[in-house]
């Protein structure tokens, strides 16, 4: 590799830049010390030795793919659409990301300890069916971003990323969940509001959770195989909307 070379004005700047640069390369060098915030006394001829050094392991973790972000490249952003339709994947049992009801089974479970008077949904969950962007229950005005049956509940999610909630909103989900709950014969009907924004007055039947409760939850999935980093992504990605 062809050896980089600086002048002088570059010192001080290069000496300043030093401990970010060792502590962005953590994960390439391996375990060692933690970076001091103390600026060192190296020479320039020395960081240029590091540099060439370091660059091989760059390009190496670069080609094979390390910098790949896919939900990047998806492009999803803050489309609630297009993460509404993630999150159902991950959230349904029978996704083909291998993680079964782990995650609903999480959220569901965060639900219960923060909110006494909700029921304990989070046992048999295998075969509970997960639908995204649906109108439940025959509804033309109420357009739900996941709906989820289980065996003895009926459950809604109302994703919000920028907007806020509209007038009544969700009121007239639970509502419409009730309805789906008589029609269905199951025992609860509930809407879960996922949103950095509390609810204005919301009825008892809502649960809030924020997308860094989901982003904390995904955090503790297995990190290895290519579903744990596609997950990983994610809860890095939602990271953003709070």
């Amino acid at each position: 590799m062809n050896s980089v070379n600086f002048g002088t004005d570059d010192d001080m700047a290069l000496c300043r830049r030093l401990p970010s640069l060792l502590d962005s390369i953590r994960a390439l060098l391996g375990a060692h010390d933690p970076v001091s915030s103390v600026v060192p006394d190296v020479l320039p001829d020395r960081i240029v030795e590091l540099t060439n050094m370091i660059m091989p392991l760059h390009n190496q973790a670069w080609a094979r793919g390390d910098a790949i972000d896919i939900w990047d490249v998806a492009g999803l952003k803050s489309n609630e659409g297009r993460n509404s339709a993630v999150l159902g994947w991950l959230l349904d049992p029978k996704g083909t990301h291998g993680w079964g009801a782990r995650l609903l089974r999480d959220v569901l479970r965060l639900a219960g300890d923060r909110y006494p008077h909700w029921p304990r949904l989070d046992k048999d969950l295998d075969h509970v069916s997960v639908v995204t962007e649906c109108w439940p229950a025959g509804s033309t005005t109420e357009r739900v971003d996941i709906a989820i049956d289980g065996d003895d509940f009926v459950l809604f999610i109302e994703i919000k990323i920028q907007a806020r909630e509209g007038e009544q909103q969700l009121a007239r989900y639970v509502k419409v969940a009730e309805a789906k709950r008589q029609i269905t014969g199951k025992q609860h009907g509930l809407v879960l509001y996922l949103s950095a924004i509390a609810p204005v007055n919301p009825p008892e039947e809502v649960a809030l959770m924020t997308w860094r409760d989901v982003a904390d939850i995904l955090a503790r999935f297995p990190k290895s195989g290519f579903n744990g980093v596609i997950t990983q992504q994610f809860a890095q990605h939602i990271q953003k909307f709070y």
